[in-house]
């Protein structure tokens, strides 16, 4: 039987195809630690990242949002902005072309601030082992596993770290 929402995805970083779906968060920055999630949803592997964040609604007002390379969409820049939301995303290289200087330097600083959440979704796989769904046979059981590990997750993040 088939998941519905589970389908085939591409991973940018890994440059690897995957089959299941994709867990998307917004988090708070915290010194020192994990950061803290405010909004967590999934969707499917094929998924656009931008789209997903578009459909989402998303409203954070008056902040600063250090994103990936999808929040540099034209249309999500500007529905932040009218939040008063500054985003700060890493430049793209341009079509046939390279990046300048700068622009490499200023990709390397937004990732330093960006390995938090990296780090936060490399946490919850080394606790929970989430991505090991090879025994889901439908769209609920997917679900229960996926939930059920996240609320594990938080349940360790919040007491025990």
């Amino acid at each position: 039987m088939a998941c519905e929402i589970a389908d085939a995805g591409f991973c940018a970083v890994k440059k690897t195809r995957f089959h299941g779906i994709r867990l998307h968060f917004i988090a708070q920055r915290q010194s020192a630690t994990l950061p803290l999630p405010k909004q967590i949803w999934l969707c499917s592997a094929s998924h656009h990242d931008s789209k997903a964040f578009k459909e989402q609604q998303i409203v954070l007002p008056d902040t600063t949002l250090f994103g990936d390379k999808a929040f540099a969409e034209k249309q999500i820049t500007a529905l932040l902005k009218e939040q008063l939301t500054k985003a700060i995303t890493p430049k793209k290289k341009p079509k046939g072309g390279q990046l300048t200087e700068f622009e490499k330097y200023h990709n390397r600083l937004i990732g330093k601030f960006r390995q938090p959440i990296e780090s936060l979704f490399n946490w919850i796989i080394e606790k929970t082992n989430i991505q090991k769904a090879s025994k889901v046979r439908s769209t609920d059981g997917l679900m229960i596993h996926c939930w059920g590990k996240l609320a594990f997750a938080f349940l360790l993040l919040v007491f025990y770290y």
